[in-house]
């Protein structure tokens, strides 16, 4: 495994960087620490920062600087507070291990997704409840596993949309997790140049997790925007609405993909892009109407209604920007070959 030459040729820029990224980090955590308080105190509030500040700017996160979010991420830095400790576990992964773990990921993702039409859209308090499971499991996970091995490259629900929108990022990040590499994940997601989600594993537990992720995804962002919010105990009796039309458009857009892939066999790769990019750009389309109040899909996204202050035809331009950002970001833009963040030094007698 080779040392990023930054690291030897910078090395007092980078230490000093490093402690910087660590003190970011931090405040980030502490940040997410009083977010989830807020969904208990203050629920409406705590919603509005999380589902109408927070979200709306990962996806561009994701697709522009992965290593910026795996960097702050407060999941992924609860996950490691028993490396911090010296209280962290020892048990390896095996890569079938991980093709597991990451097709738990998706499928956790699109089950969780479409529960806030009928409650965390809408109940501050289970959404807290929600982050706490996924906290404790992100932090149970580091207890027995290496480092990142389990969770920030597992299960987690959100790494498989990092593998799929972060192929093509600006520039490596500091690593702030990582002072040195133990070899917790191989190949590791953040120091793997050029990220191709899907293409060093071709096993059937990998082709299934790539056709739920790539596939269904886009279909499933846009049936999602189409299924309206309920509030109250009379959501639970529309599941199959709430679930049936994310999961019958993704369905299509997977026939799409698979249809594509079997013709387009040598553009694998830029298959997947393309299907990043339609994902990432059906999101913003219908989000940013939403967000602003030009859309009567979901009247609890909104964070400002500035309709009527604003012509309509600034939001559609923005958001054909955003869909020609994307699609020269990831399908035209140069192939420059950066990882997520700068590889560590290695470990000795690892």
């Amino acid at each position: 495994m080779k040392t990023d030459p930054f690291l030897k040729e910078n090395k007092t820029a980078y230490d000093v960087a490093w402690i910087y990224w660590r003190a970011v980090q931090m405040i980030c955590w502490l940040a997410g620490f009083a977010l989830l308080l807020t969904l208990f105190i203050q629920p409406a509030l705590g919603i509005t920062l999380l589902w109408n500040v927070l979200i709306p700017v990962a996806p561009m996160l994701l697709v522009v600087a992965t290593g910026v979010w795996r960097n702050i991420c407060p999941l992924g830095t609860t996950s490691l507070l028993p490396d911090r400790f010296g209280v962290a576990g020892k048990l390896k992964l095996t890569n079938r291990d991980q093709s597991w773990l990451h097709l738990f990921g998706v499928i956790l993702l699109l089950l969780i997704i479409p529960l806030r039409h009928v409650l965390f859209n809408t109940d501050g308090r289970a959404t807290g409840f929600i982050l706490i499971l996924l906290g404790s499991v992100a932090f149970s996970s580091g207890l027995f596993f290496e480092r990142k091995s389990a969770w920030c490259s597992g299960i987690c629900p959100v790494h498989p949309v990092e593998k799929l929108y972060g192929s093509k990022p600006f520039a490596s990040m500091l690593n702030a997790h990582c002072a040195d590499c133990i070899r917790c994940s191989v190949p590791c997601p953040d120091s793997t140049q050029n990220s191709r989600p899907f293409l060093q594993d071709n096993t059937v537990i990998s082709r299934i997790t790539e056709t739920l992720l790539v596939g269904v995804f886009p279909g499933f962002i846009w049936g999602w925007f189409h299924t309206p919010d309920y509030t109250g105990m009379t959501g639970w009796q529309h599941l199959g609405q709430i679930y049936g039309w994310p999961l019958l458009a993704g369905a299509i857009t997977a026939l799409v993909y698979e249809l594509l892939r079997f013709m387009l066999i040598e553009q694998r790769t830029l298959l997947i892009r393309f299907f990043a990019a339609a994902a990432v750009s059906c999101y913003y389309c219908f989000r940013l109407p939403i967000l602003f109040g030009f859309s009567q899909l979901d009247t609890h996204g909104r964070l400002f209604n500035l309709n009527g202050i604003i012509p309509n035809w600034v939001i559609t331009l923005l958001a054909i920007t955003m869909i020609l950002f994307f699609g020269w970001w990831l399908l035209i833009r140069g192939n420059i070959k950066y990882s997520w963040a700068i590889r560590p030094k290695l470990l000795k007698n690892r």
